[in-house]
């Protein structure tokens, strides 16, 4: 997002809500709550939307059959009582177990104002009347949040500074409608996006301020849980800029939308989906009975990496009961080295290793770094005349770097760069006079390191003090967010990253060519994607490095 600059104003950002009720879900409590405790800002209003009541149970179910006939009655049916088995297994998440519940708002926001708009007769669109309008704009808000069902329409959209902005936890451009998180899987899709909008008239059609998504999740509650709270983040965020600057972000251009509206699936996409759930479910604990897991492996070729022909390249065999990924090549003297994360299945966690690289195998020379915690992504880089290694250290919540003292396998903890944060997959290399560190934070802090690349720099890398990139986060796109190794060609840098599918961790990578790298720039093209067809039998590869005389790159095989 850009921003034009603040110009000075030390008034608070005023906010309000509009919600159905003074009960609300777990992310609109939790940014009200936030509201708060902001110095800049203040959700200081809730407006509450008053609609006449249902009628109760019984008087209910029958007006929503003669509404819309059994049919669907059944589909709303049907779909509840998979929401509520899918709520019973998401109760057993860390982090979404109160995905569902409802919390008071009214115990943090103590002003409140009563409209009653007029509801369409297709129960889709609310317009407010002239006088409750004017009652808003008497409180003289600088942005309204819908918070609340409904399509907004009419004079209440330029009721506030800034309008009515408005979360849509779906990818616009390919998916409009709902349920939120459900389609993306019942569809195969890799990511579930989300967009953050200022609402207009047009339905669906809003401006497009803020565009992110995460990894698909397995199943459609822990998707919408695991997308509200990544999109309610950024919400906050977007607030915060807005706060300081006092300007809205700069709008998308629309596109053309293909894509049916999507709403609550039919019975028998709901048949489907709990099928291919339960067939998955099934292959998960049959793995974990019978001990089998994904197998990843790395093989090198000596070779350029831009004429690599990966079906060529020297597999090299990993140790009884282990796996090897992410490799990353060093020349040293006149022989080249392969570091890999070494991951023990009996340990269920990973050391870094050594292979000695030859014409045509590959000599394990033994493990260079084991620590208490799981280490993956060694990557190595020389600054004063040392070699560094800067390995995934996520489990210790630290980005480290080590000093190698005795080639290869001895090393020592040099600097701790970050502390408090969950990152992984570092890479540090200098560039135009400053060192730079790209690695994938997860700024919410559920484990989520595919979905968001920040980028720091430096002026001298064995240090704590990095500066953040303008852009932070350069990408909110689990589709080429990750990275997967980077690769040199004279003065030229390309990023490798990962490339996700539904329920397949590293499907496959890409190689961007970075165009732009400043503090206040940054823009990459995609210049190949690369597909797991290169061996027999395997269903994946997720990292490419080259030393400039051997490439190493991974690939893994389903058990």
């Amino acid at each position: 997002m850009s921003f034009c600059q603040p110009h000075g104003n030390t008034q608070k950002l005023t906010i309000g809500l509009i919600v159905d009720s003074t009960f609300a879900s777990k992310y609109v409590f939790d940014l009200a709550a936030w509201g708060q405790t902001q110095d800049d800002l203040s959700i200081s209003h809730l407006i509450v939307q008053r609609t006449p009541k249902s009628n109760g149970g019984v008087r209910r179910t029958a007006d929503f059959l003669r509404r819309h006939g059994l049919l669907e009655l059944l589909r709303f049916a049907s779909f509840f009582v998979i929401t509520r088995i899918e709520s019973l297994v998401l109760r057993l998440s860390k982090h979404h177990a109160d995905h569902l519940k409802s919390f008071d708002l009214s115990k943090i926001i103590g002003k409140s104002v009563d409209v009653h708009p007029v509801i369409s007769k297709s129960g889709f669109v609310s317009r407010y009347t002239d006088q409750d309008v004017e009652k808003i704009q008497s409180f003289g808000f600088d942005v309204l949040i819908r918070c609340g069902w409904g399509i907004l329409r009419g004079d209440i959209l330029s009721a506030s500074r800034y309008g009515v902005i408005s979360l849509h936890n779906g990818d616009n451009r390919i998916n409009r409608g709902g349920p939120a998180g459900f389609w993306e899987i019942f569809l195969n899709q890799a990511s579930t996006g989300f967009i953050i909008q200022q609402l207009t008239e047009e339905l669906d059609a809003g401006n497009v301020l803020f565009r992110g998504n995460v990894r698909t999740r397995l199943f459609y509650l822990l998707n919408q849980a695991a997308l509200y709270s990544k999109s309610n983040h950024y919400l906050k965020k977007m607030l915060k800029d807005i706060a300081r600057s006092r300007m809205l972000p700069a709008t998308e251009h629309a596109q053309i939308y293909f894509n049916p509206l999507y709403r609550r699936p039919a019975l028998r996409h709901q048949a489907a989906y709990v099928y291919r759930f339960a067939w998955l479910a099934l292959k998960y604990v049959a793995a974990r009975l019978l001990q089998r897991n994904d197998r990843w492996d790395v093989a090198f070729s000596r070779s350029d990496w831009k004429t690599l022909v990966m079906w060529r390249a020297i597999k090299i065999h990993s140790p009884a009961n282990h796996f090897l990924a992410d490799p990353i090549a060093i020349r040293e003297g006149d022989k080249d080295y392969c570091f890999v994360e070494d991951y023990d299945n009996a340990k269920s966690k990973a050391c870094i290793s050594v292979y000695r690289l030859g014409s045509k195998k590959a000599e394990r020379l033994g493990e260079a770094l084991v620590e208490p915690f799981h280490l993956s992504f060694p990557f190595l880089f020389r600054y004063a005349n040392k070699i560094f290694m800067c390995p995934e250290t996520s489990e210790k919540r630290e980005i480290r770097v080590y000093e190698c003292t005795d080639f290869p396998l001895g090393w020592k903890l040099s600097k701790v760069l970050m502390s408090g944060v969950s990152a992984a997959d570092t890479m540090i290399f200098e560039h135009g006079g400053r060192w730079w560190l790209f690695s994938n934070i997860d700024s919410i802090d559920q484990r989520d390191h595919s979905s968001e690349l920040f980028v720091f720099y430096s002026d001298n890398p064995i240090t704590d003090q990095w500066t953040p990139h303008s852009q932070n986060p350069i990408f909110v796109d689990s589709t080429r967010a990750r990275n997967a190794g980077i690769l040199f060609d004279h003065q030229a840098i390309y990023r490798v990253s990962q490339i996700p599918g539904f329920n397949v961790y590293g499907q496959g990578f890409a190689v961007n060519k970075i165009l732009k790298l400043t503090p206040t720039e940054y823009l990459e093209e995609r210049i190949i994607a690369v597909e797991p067809n290169f061996f027999l039998d395997i269903a994946g590869t997720h990292h490419l490095h080259s030393n400039g005389t051997v490439c190493v790159f991974d690939y893994f095989s389903c058990a």
